[in-house]
């Protein structure tokens, strides 16, 4: 049976774009300026500046084997000791046992009060951490 549309194909057999403007346009690629993140740092800095890219850019050093220790109040504790979150300790039944696991190294800081008996095992304490918990009748054990 015979076409009744005639193909256009014909009209651009002479033509390297066929129809389709610029090469590139030809990719399926949008108009990225290569691949991934190209062009985030000459052509596409604006988008790097909005998103807010060029903050988070590691620079330097960083000593895999610092000493990082974290940091938790009196407060917290106290909050804590009064939700239950802690176990009374085996020895004293009055006072409760605060301890840290080897693996998290916690610096234990004085801000807020403590009312607790406690007995309390962290990497490290402040001096105003250690003098409250002992004027309130707990240890303080540093954890090696």
């Amino acid at each position: 049976m015979a076409r009744r549309i005639k193909s256009r194909k014909r009209k651009h057999y002479g033509n390297r774009t066929f129809g389709a403007g610029n090469t590139k346009n030809r990719r399926g690629k949008g108009c990225r300026g290569g691949v991934g993140r190209a062009g985030f740092h000459k052509h596409k800095w604006m988008k790097t500046i909005n998103a807010g890219l060029h903050k988070n850019l590691r620079k330097g050093f960083v000593n895999p084997a610092a000493n990082k220790l974290s940091s938790v109040s009196l407060e917290q504790l106290s909050a804590q000791v009064a939700a239950g979150k802690w176990p009374k300790d085996e020895k004293d039944a009055s006072a409760v046992s605060i301890v840290f696991p080897h693996s998290k190294k916690v610096k234990v800081i004085g801000t807020g009060s403590f009312g607790f008996k406690a007995n309390v095992s962290a990497s490290a304490f402040s001096k105003s951490a250690k003098e409250k918990i002992e004027k309130a009748g707990g240890t303080t054990t540093v954890q090696i």
